[in-house]
C-alpha cells in the first residue's frame, strides 16, 4: 500500500515538475514530497474492525427476518396512537426491505472507505453511516421482534421506542473504533508567483471528473425507498384513496433524485475562462469563477462533515461543491468570499490559475 502511495506521488511530482517549467514556478522539495507519499495512509486492524461494525445491522436484519418470515404476518406496525393502539401499518416485506437496503448501503460504503485516501475523515464518515444503518435495522428489529412475542395479540411498543432513539448512537462504535487520522506534520504549500517572474499558456487547460459514491447511494435509496413507500400506501389504501398521494410523493422523489443527480459526477475544469464546474451527467454548471474575480488559489482538505454534508453547501462566506473528504482546490475571491472543490491533484490546477491569473491583464 505504501508502494503504491509513493508511485502515485512520484508521478503528480512529475506531472508538476512540467507545470513549473512552463510557468516559471520554483520545484518541489524532498519536503512536498513526503507530504504527498504522508497525504494517505495504510489501512490498519483498528479500520477494518470498524468496518466489520458496520456489518452487523445488516446481518442482525438478514438473520432475523429468516427466523420470523414464517411467524410474521402481513403488515406491520408503523405508528401508535396515544391510547397505546396501532393506529397505521406497513406491509412486513416493505419495512424490511428499507432496514436491509440502508444497513447494506452503510456497510459497502464502510468497506469503500477503507482505501488510504479515506483516512483523513473515515471516523466521521463511519459516525454518519453507523447512525442511518442503526436506525434502520432497530426499526426493523423493535417493531417485527414486538409483534413475534406478541403472537395473536395487538403488539405495543412500550419502553421498547427508547431503543430505536439509542440505536442512533450506533456509528460512535464505528467512530471510537477506527484509527484517528493525524495530519502530517509537513504542510505543502503552494509556491508564490508574480505577474513578472509567472508566464502560461492561454490555451493550457486542466480538467477532472469527479465522482461521489455517496452522492450515487444517496440517490440509489431515495429511489428504493420512495417507490417502497408509494407501493406500501397504494396497498393499504388501495388506488382511489391514495392515487393524489401517491402522485406527490411521486413527484417529490424524482424532485429529490434530480437534485442528487447534479453531484453524483461532476468536471472540473481550468482554463483561460477561469475555474468551471458541471454537472457531467445533467450537464448543468453549478459554479463558473472567471480569472479576473479570483484574489488566489491554492489546495487544501475538505471534510463533508465540517463543511455540512455533500452537494453545493453554503457556510458563512464559503461555499462549495463536496464530492467526498479529502484534497480540495480552493479559490479567494476579490469580494472576499472563498469557493472550494473536492478534485484529485489540486494543486496542479491552483498552479495552473496563479499562472493564468498571472498572465491575464485584466485579471488585474
Amino acid at each position: 500500500m505504501r508502494g503504491a502511495a509513493l508511485v502515485r506521488a512520484i508521478l503528480v511530482c512529475a506531472w508538476m515538475e512540467g507545470v513549473r517549467r512552463r510557468t516559471g514556478l520554483p520545484a518541489l522539495d524532498r519536503g512536498d514530497l513526503m507530504t504527498l507519499v504522508n497525504s494517505s495512509a495504510p489501512t490498519s486492524p483498528r479500520d477494518i474492525a470498524a468496518a466489520l461494525t458496520l456489518w452487523v445491522p445488516f446481518v442482525a436484519a438478514v438473520v432475523t427476518w429468516l427466523l420470523w418470515i414464517d411467524r410474521l404476518p402481513g403488515v406491520l406496525p408503523r405508528q401508535w396512537g396515544r391510547d397505546g393502539a396501532v393506529s397505521s401499518t406497513m406491509p412486513t416485506w416493505g419495512m424490511a426491505v428499507v432496514a436491509l437496503v440502508v444497513s447494506l448501503g452503510a456497510a459497502i460504503l464502510a468497506t469503500y472507505w477503507l482505501r488510504e485516501r479515506g483516512a483523513p475523515n473515515r471516523r466521521q464518515i463511519y459516525l454518519g453511516l453507523g447512525s442511518a444503518a442503526g436506525l434502520s435495522s432497530s426499526l426493523w428489529l423493535t417493531t417485527a421482534g414486538i409483534t413475534v412475542a406478541a403472537g395473536p395479540a395487538e403488539p405495543k411498543m412500550g419502553a421498547w421506542v427508547l431503543l430505536t432513539f439509542a440505536a442512533c448512537g450506533y456509528g460512535l462504535l464505528p467512530f471510537l473504533i477506527a484509527q484517528k487520522w493525524v495530519t502530517p506534520a509537513t504542510v505543502t504549500e503552494l509556491p508564490e508567483t508574480s505577474s513578472a517572474t509567472a508566464t502560461a499558456d492561454p490555451d493550457a487547460t486542466w480538467s477532472k471528473v469527479v465522482t461521489s459514491p455517496v452522492m450515487a447511494a444517496i440517490g440509489g435509496l431515495i429511489v428504493v425507498g420512495g417507490a417502497i413507500g408509494i407501493v406500501a400506501q397504494l396497498r393499504d389504501e388501495g388506488l382511489t384513496g391514495a392515487t393524489s398521494a401517491s402522485a406527490m410523493a411521486a413527484a417529490i422523489v424524482v424532485l429529490i433524485f434530480l437534485v442528487t443527480l447534479l453531484f453524483v459526477q461532476v468536471r472540473v475544469s481550468v482554463d483561460q475562462r477561469g475555474l468551471r464546474v458541471v454537472s457531467r451527467l445533467l450537464g448543468i454548471r453549478l459554479k463558473q469563477v472567471p480569472l479576473d474575480q479570483m484574489e488566489s488559489a491554492f489546495a487544501d482538505a475538505v471534510s463533508p462533515l465540517r463543511s455540512g454534508g455533500w452537494g453545493y453547501r453554503l457556510t458563512g462566506g464559503r461555499s462549495a461543491v463536496v464530492m467526498r473528504g479529502g484534497p480540495a482546490l480552493v479559490v479567494n475571491l476579490r469580494r472576499g468570499n472563498q469557493f472550494a472543490v473536492t478534485v484529485d491533484d489540486p494543486q496542479g490546477a491552483a498552479a495552473l490559475l496563479t499562472a493564468l491569473r498571472a498572465a491575464n491583464p485584466t485579471a488585474h
